[in-house]
């Protein structure tokens, strides 16, 4: 049996669908949607907004949605850090 195939890119969030899916959009242009999976659900701490950059997982068979896999920090959340 093979293992699943998964291409893991940065993206970022440009619109909020629902509680748990967002618009997206690649670094070259193509857009999508992104959804956050149950265990990573709001509730569990997980803050995403439209401007969010964040690390997605999609199929290679199915580019149209992919699974919101981290929230990447900012430069200025990684200053404000180093400041304080």
């Amino acid at each position: 049996m093979r293992g699943k195939e998964i291409i893991v890119l940065d993206a970022e969030l440009t619109g909020v669908i629902n509680i748990r899916a967002f618009r997206a959009r690649l670094g070259n242009g193509y857009e999508f949607t992104a959804f956050v999976p149950r265990e990573k659900r709001p509730a569990s701490g997980w803050v995403c907004l439209p401007g969010a950059r964040v690390r997605v997982a999609l199929s290679p068979f199915d580019m149209s949605r992919g699974e919101i896999v981290e929230v990447l920090k900012t430069e200025a959340e990684n200053e404000s850090k180093n400041i304080g």
